[in-house]
C-alpha cells in the first residue's frame, strides 16, 4: 500500500539567506528522506502540467525540483495503457479521485460525476487521448483579455515542442486529401509526447465515409485536412496521444516523468513583503515533516484542487476565486441502431468472441488492430451551421438581454464580450460532434450501433470551486452550474448517405421528438466531458484575475499556478493538448527563456519580470504591462528528485498574515 502523504503549504517570513541542502534523486515514498532535502522548486501535483514542469526545469543540472503527488506511479495497467479501453479506467478509486458536483438545478438536481486523476500523470492517464487544438481566434482572445504573449502565435511553438507527431493515412476522411499531421509548420516531430492517428489497420471502418458525407451535407461545411493550422472547424480525424510503435497511451508519466531522474513531492511556504513560499510542511500518519524551497512553489493540482488549496491557505479568498468561475463542457451521448444486415462496427468486439480473440492476439504480437484504436472522428461547427438564421438571431438577442441584465464582474463582462464576438463572427466552433462506431448506452446482443456525442463547446454558464469545510481532506465543493443545449445528431444521420444504414434512434428512443422532450432528456442524462478550467484564471488583477501572465498568484512573490485552472476562456477543443503547451510555455517563463516571433523563434536567455519600482523593489509582485528584461541569475543549488505516495496538500501559511494555517 502506498505511503500516505498529507501535506500543507506553510507561508513564513522569507527574508532569509539561500538554503543549502543535500540532494535527492529518483522516486521515494519515505517522508523523512524527502524532508531531509530541499529544492529550488516545489511542484504540488505530479499531474499533466506538473510533470512537464519538473522535466523542463530539471534540464538544468544545477536545479533541484520536488514534486508532491497523491497517487501512485502505475505504468503497467491495461485499462490505462490500451487505447481501445478508453473510458474504462474512470471511477477506479486506485487512480481516480471520483469527485462529484453539488446538485445541478439545470440537470434535474443531479450531481455529476467528475473524474480527476489520482495517479502520477494526473488526468492525462485517464482521458480519452484526443489531442486537438482550438482555432486561432480562441487563443487570441486570451491575449485580448489582458494576457500578452498568450495568443496563437505565442502558444504555437509550445504545441510543437510538446509533441512528436507521426502522420496518419490518407483516405480515412473523404474530402481530406492530405495525410493528417503531415504539415510540419504546425506539427512537432521531436517532443516527448508521441502522437499518432487511427490507421486503416486499426479497424477504421467504412462507416466513417457515409457518416462524414452526411455530416458535411447537413452542416454545409467541409472536411478539414489540417485542423492544427489555426482553423479547427469542419470535420476531421483527430490525432491522439498514442505511441503507435508500442500501441499504448502516451501521457505525462511515460513521456515526461520516466525520462527524468528526479521528482519530490512536497508542500510550500509563502511569505515576503506580500507572501513568499519558503518550504513545505506535510503530515504522514499524524507526524509532521518540513521540506524547504529555495525559489518557488508551483501549484499544479488541477482546476478543482488548486483553488481549494489557495482557499485553505487564506491566499485565495472565495470572493477572489469566485470573480469569474469554472467552466466545463457539457456532453450528451446518443446511440443509433443500424439496419440489418449492418456494416461491421466495433460492436463486433463484444458480439463475436472469435473476433475479439483475434484482435487481442494481433495487439499482443504487433501492437496494432482494434485495441490500438480510439474514437477520433470529430466535427466542430459554428451555431450558424446547425440552426436557421432566425433561430440564431433570437438566440443572440436573448444572450444580449441576459448579459445586460445580470450583475457581472468586469472580468465576466469582458469575457462575454469576446465570446459573443466570436459567436457572431462564425469564425470558431460552438458545438462539437464526436462519432464512435459502436454502442455505448443501449447494448443489445448481436446488434450494431453508432454513437454520436454532442458537446457544448462554448458554455456561457459560470460555476465555482470552493472548500467545503475547514477539513483539508474533504473534497472541494464543485458547482459548474451546468445548463442545457439542443442536440441535433438525429438530423445528421437521418439524411444523406448515412440514411441507408440508419434504422432508428436507440437512446433516446423514437418517442422523444419535440423540443421540450429533448430538453427534458438533456436535463435527465447530460454529463461532463471532464474539461474543467478557469478556476484560477489568468487575467489582469484590476478586473479580477487570480494569476498574471507569468502565472504568479497576485499578492505573492513566488507562488505560481500551472494547470488548466489558469486558462481564461473555454475552447472548442479537448484541452489536454493546450495544457501541455501551457506547461511548456510556463517552464520557459520560469527559466527565463522566451521564444520571440520577431527573431524567427530564436531562444534568448532572459528573465521577464514586471514591477512598478524595479530599483527599490527587485522582487515585487509584477503588475501587468511594465516589463523589464534581466539576465538570469544562476541557482546556488540545483538537482532533481521525485517523491511519490499518497498525500494530500492541506494549506498554505503566509508571512505577514496571522492564523492562516488550517491546523
Amino acid at each position: 500500500m502506498p505511503m500516505r502523504f498529507f501535506a500543507f503549504l506553510s507561508i513564513a517570513f522569507s527574508l532569509l539567506c539561500p538554503i543549502y541542502c543535500t540532494r535527492l534523486r529518483g522516486l521515494t515514498t519515505d517522508p523523512q528522506a524527502f524532508a531531509n532535502h530541499c529544492f529550488d522548486y516545489i511542484i504540488v501535483g505530479g499531474c499533466t502540467a506538473g510533470l512537464v514542469l519538473a522535466n523542463r526545469l530539471s534540464e538544468d543540472g544545477r536545479i533541484t525540483v520536488g514534486v508532491i503527488e497523491a497517487g501512485e506511479l502505475i505504468l503497467d495497467e491495461d485499462f490505462i495503457n490500451v487505447p481501445f479501453y478508453f473510458g474504462q479506467s474512470l471511477g477506479n478509486p486506485r487512480w481516480d479521485w471520483s469527485l462529484s458536483t453539488v446538485p445541478q438545478p439545470g440537470l434535474q438536481n443531479r450531481s455529476v460525476f467528475s473524474s480527476r486523476g489520482k495517479i502520477v500523470g494526473g488526468s492525462s492517464a485517464l482521458n480519452f487521448m484526443v489531442e486537438n487544438r482550438a482555432s486561432k481566434p480562441e487563443y487570441d482572445s486570451w491575449a485580448a483579455l489582458g494576457n500578452p504573449g498568450w495568443d496563437w502565435d505565442g502558444l504555437l511553438p509550445y504545441f510543437k515542442k510538446a509533441e512528436a507527431v507521426t502522420p496518419g493515412d490518407t483516405g480515412v476522411i473523404p474530402g481530406a486529401e492530405d495525410a493528417p499531421g503531415a504539415n510540419t509548420a504546425f506539427r512537432g516531430r521531436d517532443g516527448p509526447l508521441k502522437v499518432s492517428y487511427n490507421r486503416i489497420v486499426n479497424y477504421v471502418l467504412d462507416l466513417a465515409v457515409p457518416y462524414v458525407n452526411s455530416f458535411v451535407q447537413f452542416t454545409n461545411s467541409s472536411a478539414n485536412s489540417d485542423p492544427a493550422s489555426g482553423d479547427a472547424t469542419g470535420i476531421w480525424q483527430s490525432p491522439r496521444t498514442v505511441d503507435e510503435v508500442n500501441g499504448i497511451r502516451t501521457y505525462s508519466a511515460n513521456a515526461y516523468f520516466v525520462p527524468v531522474t528526479k521528482v519530490d513531492f512536497d508542500k510550500s511556504l509563502l511569505g515576503y513583503d506580500e507572501v513568499r513560499a519558503t518550504g513545505v510542511q506535510y503530515s504522514v500518519n499524524g507526524k509532521t515533516f518540513t521540506v524547504k524551497a529555495n525559489k518557488e512553489v508551483i501549484l499544479s493540482a488541477g482546476s478543482f484542487q488548486s483553488p481549494a488549496l489557495l482557499e485553505l491557505s487564506g491566499i485565495g479568498q472565495s470572493d477572489i476565486l469566485n470573480e469569474y468561475g469554472i467552466e466545463d463542457h457539457l456532453l450528451l451521448q446518443a446511440d443509433f441502431l443500424l439496419k440489418d444486415p449492418a456494416p461491421e462496427t466495433w460492436d463486433l468486439f463484444r458480439n463475436n468472441a472469435t473476433f475479439a480473440q483475434e484482435q487481442m492476439e494481433l495487439y499482443a504480437s504487433k501492437h496494432t488492430g482494434l485495441l490500438a484504436a480510439t474514437s477520433a472522428i470529430f466535427g466542430f461547427e459554428p451555431l450558424q451551421h446547425l440552426i436557421s438564421q432566425d433561430e440564431f438571431d433570437c438566440l443572440l438577442s436573448t444572450l444580449d438581454w441576459e448579459i445586460q441584465n445580470k450583475s457581472l464582474t468586469p472580468l465576466a463582462r469582458r469575457t462575454y464580450e469576446l465570446i459573443r464576438r466570436q459567436l457572431e463572427s462564425e469564425s470558431v466552433a460552438q458545438v462539437e460532434f464526436g462519432m464512435l462506431p459502436m454502442g455505448t448506452i443501449t447494448l443489445e446482443n448481436n446488434k450494431s450501433y453508432i454513437t454520436v456525442a454532442g458537446i457544448n463547446s462554448r458554455p456561457f454558464s459560470r460555476g465555482s470551486v470552493h472548500i467545503n469545510s475547514s477539513d483539508p481532506l474533504a473534497a472541494p465543493k464543485i458547482d459548474p452550474k451546468y445548463l442545457d443545449f439542443f442536440f441535433r445528431a438525429r438530423s445528421i444521420l437521418e439524411q444523406g448517405p448515412f440514411a441507408e444504414l440508419y434504422d432508428s434512434p436507440a437512446t433516446p428512443g423514437p418517442a422523444i421528438q419535440s423540443t421540450e422532450e429533448f430538453e427534458n432528456y438533456v436535463r435527465a442524462v447530460a454529463s461532463t466531458s471532464f474539461h474543467p478550467l478557469g478556476s484560477t484564471i489568468m487575467a489582469p488583477r484590476e478586473i479580477g484575475g487570480v494569476v498574471d501572465p507569468c502565472l504568479k498568484v497576485y499578492g505573492t512573490s513566488n507562488l505560481r499556478v500551472v494547470d488548466a485552472g489558469v486558462m481564461p476562456i473555454m475552447l472548442a477543443a479537448h484541452i489536454q493538448s493546450t495544457l501541455y503547451a501551457v506547461a511548456e510555455k510556463a517552464a520557459d517563463l520560469i527559466k527565463g527563456q522566451y521564444i520571440y516571433k520577431v527573431v524567427r523563434f530564436a531562444v534568448f536567455p532572459v528573465i521577464v519580470q514586471a514591477h512598478s519600482e524595479p530599483e527599490s523593489l527587485p522582487n515585487a509582485q509584477p503588475d501587468v504591462g511594465a516589463f523589464q528584461l534581466q539576465t538570469p541569475k544562476p541557482s546556488l543549488e540545483n538537482t532533481p528528485a521525485y517523491c511519490s505516495g499518497y498525500h494530500r496538500v492541506l494549506a498554505l501559511h503566509c508571512s505577514g498574515r496571522e492564523h492562516l494555517a488550517v491546523s
